[in-house]
């Protein structure tokens, strides 16, 4: 690593803890949201699914914005070589595989340094967004990533099957929180047709899929009033139009694979 670019871990070293910010929500907030998810979405969860792509794909390099504890990014086992962002990360385990923890915004990272700092080569194979819940966030993030993207590289984005108004309002209220990351999708289906989605019905709210990455090495640009267009979606258009744009596979390893392997390159 060059620069000011420091990481909280590496392989085998436990992580410093930061400070948790004090969130002043009822504990009972969750219970529902929660409930609810398991019953929309029988079978296993995100991480297992993460799981299956992190075993299918064997990626050589691996990058997850929005580390949070650590739990995904210590899916990502050897060969792989891993590169966590996140401001404010609280990794406190050991990790299966080279792995680094940069303490900054994704933004910041993408402004100032690239990823042949971290993993040799300017490219990825996997990636994996759970950052700040907000669309336009995640939008800027996909795009950040494309210009290292690979022919057989996969983004995935947490968080893009909403579960009702009250836990996908932009500004968090609850403790359940998946923003208004679900307007990535059809924003992407008017914009980037030429991507390939889809998005895994696993719980607690939904794991999108995309490849056919053109790795132009120039950041696809949307202009301001397209971004403000979509940031202005409300619960009622996500309700009336999710069938034109939310298109889905099921929950189950068979199913993934089918999806990894039918590749319309």
């Amino acid at each position: 690593m060059t620069g000011d670019m420091k990481a909280v871990s590496h392989a085998g070293e436990p992580g410093k803890r930061s400070p948790t910010a004090q969130m002043n929500f009822d504990p009972r907030d969750a219970a529902m949201p929660n409930i609810v998810a398991l019953m929309r979405f029988p079978g296993p969860d995100y991480f297992e699914v993460l799981r299956w792509l992190h075993e299918e794909l064997r990626p050589e390099s691996y990058v997850e914005i929005g580390v949070c504890q650590g739990h995904s990014l210590r899916l990502a086992m050897p060969p792989t070589v891993a590169l966590g962002i996140d401001p404010s990360p609280e990794v406190d385990h050991r990790w299966r595989t080279r792995t680094q923890v940069l303490p900054m915004a994704s933004s910041e990272f993408f402004s100032k340094h690239s990823l042949a700092e971290v993993f040799g080569t300017n490219s990825f194979s996997l990636a994996f967004i759970d950052g700040l819940h907000q669309f336009e966030q995640a939008i800027d993030d996909i795009f950040n990533l494309e210009v290292y993207a690979l022919p057989h590289s996969v983004i995935a984005v947490h968080d893009t099957i909403p579960l009702d108004e009250h836990t996908s309002a932009r500004e968090r209220r609850t403790t359940f929180h998946t923003g208004d990351v679900w307007k990535v999708l059809p924003f992407l289906k008017q914009y980037r047709p030429d991507l390939e989605v889809t998005t895994v019905r696993t719980g607690p709210s939904g794991l999108t899929l995309i490849r056919r990455l053109n790795g132009s090495g120039t950041p696809y640009q949307v202009e301001a009033e397209g971004i403000g267009r979509f940031q202005d979606l409300t619960w009622e258009f996500y309700k009336e139009h999710r069938h034109e744009f939310l298109e889905t596979i099921p929950n189950d390893r068979d199913a993934l694979v089918n999806w990894l392997c039918n590749r319309n390159l």
